[in-house]
């Protein structure tokens, strides 16, 4: 309802109380609601992407934990430089994952990055909470992207104590 009202401060022509007071169609139902935040999100994720791609390398961050509903979930990072030599870190995603098996977390980081149209081979770093299933060199997920991409060095993120 607010983008409503802003979009009428530009154009004359919206009237928002008659586009509101509709029963008809329910341009403002939840339904509609998201699918709007939807686009306007795959918008902006669009957008990071031409970003990341226009750098000549990034590192990949991600952590996976469980959320109070007892489901594993997976975040992911980009961190990379602009020609500035600007440092940014974009958030790319939260996302329900099957299991934690370092092969299923490997199999969302390669579909998070083919999404957002980054390739591998342009990983230069990795960065982990230094879980086993994560940082294991034997076969955790690090192990397995420096097989795809030896260029992709890792960094395990140290807790600090309190």
């Amino acid at each position: 309802m607010q983008l409503l009202r802003l979009q009428s401060e530009e154009c004359k022509d919206i009237n928002v109380n008659a586009w509101l007071e509709k029963r008809i169609n329910k341009y403002i139902s939840p339904e509609v609601q998201n699918e709007c935040l939807k686009i306007m999100a795959q918008h902006v994720l669009c957008e990071i992407s031409k970003d990341i791609a226009s750098s000549s390398c990034f590192s990949v961050m991600a952590d996976e934990c469980t959320d109070c509903s007892n489901k594993e979930q997976l975040t992911v990072n980009i961190r990379w430089t602009d020609q500035d030599l600007k440092e940014h870190e974009d958030f790319i995603g939260l996302y329900q994952v099957d299991s934690i098996t370092a092969d299923c977390l490997l199999s969302y980081i390669q579909d998070v990055l083919f999404r957002v149209n980054l390739k591998l081979t342009n990983c230069r770093d990795q960065c982990y909470d230094g879980a086993s299933n994560m940082s294991n060199s034997r076969n955790g997920v690090v192990k397995k992207i420096v097989e795809e991409e030896n260029r992709a060095l890792l960094k395990i993120e140290q807790s600090l104590k309190s």
